[in-house]
């Protein structure tokens, strides 16, 4: 699901709708916003004024209460609190998401307090995407970390692994054609960036916090990406940031790692659906199939994780 950078400009103004603790956190974070979260195009969403005391709840009713791993001083990634609470009040439909860096402060059953910049805030737990300390990584491995020169989640694929615990990788879910330049001059999408440590997780199965799924809608699939699995409800991040709760059954997991073939058909995501192409090339270093689709013939680098044959 690329998102591309009118994102960034989308989400600026959704931040002035974020509560007065989180102003300087994501007007800082969006400066550099990733055309991640869910790869795609955002549409600008007038916001009303939201009680700056309102408690956020899960607006999703069918999904159960979920506990969390996080540990008290580490990492998580959480929306902004603002966000949360419009969603709670207006309905999640009317609500971009995108998951930033914030601390584990009191984990508890069902809702947990969770540090942004200066204050502290209870969130339900389905929210929270906890990113465990003292992780390792090997080359090919693919994580789930965020944008570290910029911000919001993202996967990536370990190019690099001299040091595990800090690993050089390529970020996934920023277009690989890109024209902004990262710091190493090279366009962000095709940009190497060293990890924190502490600041990543391996994404090891389907349906694992971070990967992606086909989820069927009707004659179509449209791609999202897993933020929690409870029983037979999936919580996924969708087109333009837009969370949904879907029964387990409808949604297809893509393979982590791609094993098309130059030559082979293939399905893949195109912004908010799947298109049928040609593979014509594979670099499996990097975690990109480049597929020149049906639709138009023009050539695509698309990432490990939104192919399916």
């Amino acid at each position: 699901m690329k998102k591309n950078l009118l994102i960034v400009s989308i989400c600026a103004l959704l931040l002035t709708a974020c509560t007065k603790t989180e102003t300087t956190q994501n007007s800082t974070s969006t400066a550099n916003a990733t055309n991640n979260s869910t790869k795609n195009t955002a549409t600008a969403q007038a916001t009303p004024t939201i009680d700056p005391n309102t408690q956020a709840t899960f607006p999703f009713k069918d999904f159960p209460a979920v506990e969390t791993t996080a540990k008290a001083g580490e990492i998580v990634l959480v929306p902004s609190y603002g966000w949360l609470q419009e969603a709670t009040v207006n309905g999640a439909d009317k609500v971009t998401m995108i998951w930033y860096q914030q601390t584990m402060a009191t984990p508890d059953k069902e809702m947990s307090e969770v540090k942004f910049m200066s204050d502290t805030k209870k969130v339900p737990n389905a929210y929270i995407v906890p990113i465990p300390s003292g992780q390792k990584a090997k080359n090919g491995d693919i994580l789930l970390t965020w944008w570290q020169s910029g911000s919001g989640l993202q996967r990536a694929i370990v190019v690099d692994d001299a040091n595990p615990a800090e690993p050089v990788v390529r970020y996934l879910d920023l277009d690989y054609d890109n024209p902004s330049k990262g710091k190493d001059g090279n366009g962000i999408g095709q940009m190497d960036e060293k990890l924190k440590p502490n600041s990543f997780v391996k994404i090891n199965a389907p349906f694992d916090v971070g990967s992606m799924v086909a989820i069927q809608d009707g004659a179509d699939m449209k791609p999202a990406q897993v933020i929690r699995v409870a029983g037979d409800k999936v919580f996924v991040n969708g087109f333009a940031g837009k969370i949904s709760v879907v029964d387990k059954s409808l949604c297809t997991p893509f393979p982590l790692v791609s094993k098309a073939k130059e030559g082979e058909k293939v399905k893949a995501v195109w912004v908010n659906s799947l298109r049928e192409g040609t593979v014509t090339k594979v670099d499996a270093k990097i975690g990109r199939v480049f597929i020149k689709f049906d639709s138009d013939s023009k050539e695509k680098a698309v990432s490990f994780g939104e192919v399916m044959k």
